[in-house]
């Protein structure tokens, strides 16, 4: 099985990532700090477009499991490091989990309306919902803060869509 954290970096401090065993680790540089070993991005689209981009251009060869996060996710979930080297029994930490795909947070999930209301009020996720699924959409949505998550490669067709929509 491969594992990959795919970080998509603004001036945040790094090091921490010294810390982290066994897994291929991509850096998007978005900053105009050269960086050894990143890939340089246009600082556009937030992480979302980090993400989206990686998954665009390593389609066919993703890891089986991909971590995506922030250049500083220690912020948003202090025991991280922890989530990746116990990887996959620390699943089990997520604090929400759809299917394959589970979002790491110290904050619990938050709970909005189908146009993001009062979090991202005008948010249609309807859209994003009706390109993804053939269910009805739930009146209330979770979600976590700080876009750390992890999805196994046969998830990237979902990733896909949604982002397309």
């Amino acid at each position: 099985m491969t594992k990959e954290i795919v970080v998509a970096y603004y001036k945040e401090n790094i090091e921490w990532l010294e810390n982290v065993k066994d897994y291929k680790i991509t850096i998007y540089n978005k900053s105009h700090i050269d960086i050894p070993n990143t890939i340089k991005l246009e600082n556009v689209g937030r992480e979302m477009n980090t993400y989206f981009h990686h998954i665009i251009e390593n389609y066919d060869n993703l890891s089986d499991v991909i971590f995506f996060t922030q250049g500083n996710p220690l912020d948003h979930v202090s025991n991280y490091i922890e989530i990746l080297n116990g990887y996959p029994q620390t699943l089990s930490n997520s604090v929400l989990s759809i299917g394959d795909a589970h979002f790491f947070s110290d904050i619990i999930t938050f709970i909005c309306d189908m146009y993001g209301n009062p979090y991202h009020w005008g948010l249609d996720m309807n859209v994003i919902w009706k390109t993804v699924f053939t269910s009805p959409a739930p009146e209330k949505i979770e979600f976590t803060a700080g876009c750390i998550f992890c999805v196994t490669n046969k998830n990237k067709r979902l990733i896909v869509l949604s982002k397309m929509s």
